[in-house]
């Protein structure tokens, strides 16, 4: 197995204990609150490795910038969305990136994609299918709007995550640079934010909250992996795209075994299928 597919495969996982954590802080504080001080601790937890972050050119600067507003968008819909969502349900959904970071791969980064590899799209399309269709969704007590709003959270971090790839490749930037950027502007996007709707973030609870600790952590370890992967000119997206899913099968068990959610047979029946596509893409 190749090291970059190796990085990618523990991001995903990590991204898969983070789903339930993220839950878990929001019992604690407000969406809004919770954002701000998760993202702000991650950019701390940069700062000791980011090196000569000056060292980077007004083009790379605006990238990164351009990276934290997708991330604002799409991480305020997905805390928004995963406060109502059955843990396991949203991580199924959430599979819906794939699509969307597939789609833009061979769109804007020109990739191709083999048979083998469109075979392994259809099967992970089915699996999505099969767990977020309306009739699963209204088991679940879901409304059309959280999936929504959970479907706009896929997008903008897939259109993210391609533009990783695109500025580990075009631009003189290292992943720790590249983490401290982002995070930074991403923690002034989040204050700004509450401070024209007039919010005060809820810091000592935050900061009281250990799960937005280990939120921090889990997202600056994973994202550092990814970046590295991205880094390496032999990866492409569309199969990191589908290794990442491996993620689904940590949320699903965390969302039984914390959560005591309901259908996880039928979910892991869809991840199986899901996983089908994956294994079948790497080999």
């Amino acid at each position: 197995m190749e090291t970059w597919i190796l990085f990618v495969l523990l991001f995903g996982l990590f991204k898969g204990i983070r789903e339930p954590i993220k839950k878990k802080a929001l019992t604690q504080t407000d969406v809004l609150s919770t954002l701000f001080m998760y993202t702000f601790l991650g950019f701390l937890m940069t700062v000791p490795t980011a090196g000569n972050v000056l060292d980077i050119s007004l083009r790379g600067l605006l990238l990164s910038a351009l990276k934290a507003a997708m991330l604002f968008v799409g991480w305020m819909a997905s805390l928004t969305s995963l406060k109502k969502l059955p843990v396991s349900f949203y991580g199924v959904v959430d599979l819906s990136r794939m699509f969307f970071s597939t789609a833009m791969g061979v769109i804007f980064l020109r990739e191709s994609l083999t048979l083998r590899g469109i075979v392994s799209l259809v099967l992970i399309c089915c699996g999505v299918y099969m767990a977020g269709n309306r009739k699963s969704a209204a088991k679940e007590g879901c409304s059309v709007r959280d999936v929504c709003v959970a479907l706009t959270s896929s997008l903008f971090s897939a259109a993210s995550g391609v533009l990783d790839k695109y500025i580990m490749t075009t631009e003189k930037i290292t992943s720790a640079q590249l983490q401290f950027w982002f995070m930074g502007i991403l923690s002034v996007m989040y204050l700004v934010y509450m401070f024209l709707k007039k919010q005060k973030p809820d810091i000592r609870g935050c900061l009281k909250n250990p799960w937005i600790w280990l939120m921090s952590l889990f997202l600056v370890f994973g994202d550092r992996l990814l970046f590295i992967a991205n880094a390496d000119p032999d990866s492409k997206v569309t199969v990191m795209t589908l290794v990442k899913q491996c993620s689904v099968l940590v949320t699903i068990a965390a969302g039984k075994i914390l959560y005591k959610e309901k259908y996880i047979l039928r979910k892991l029946f869809c991840a199986g299928i899901i996983l089908a596509g994956i294994v079948l893409a790497v080999l």
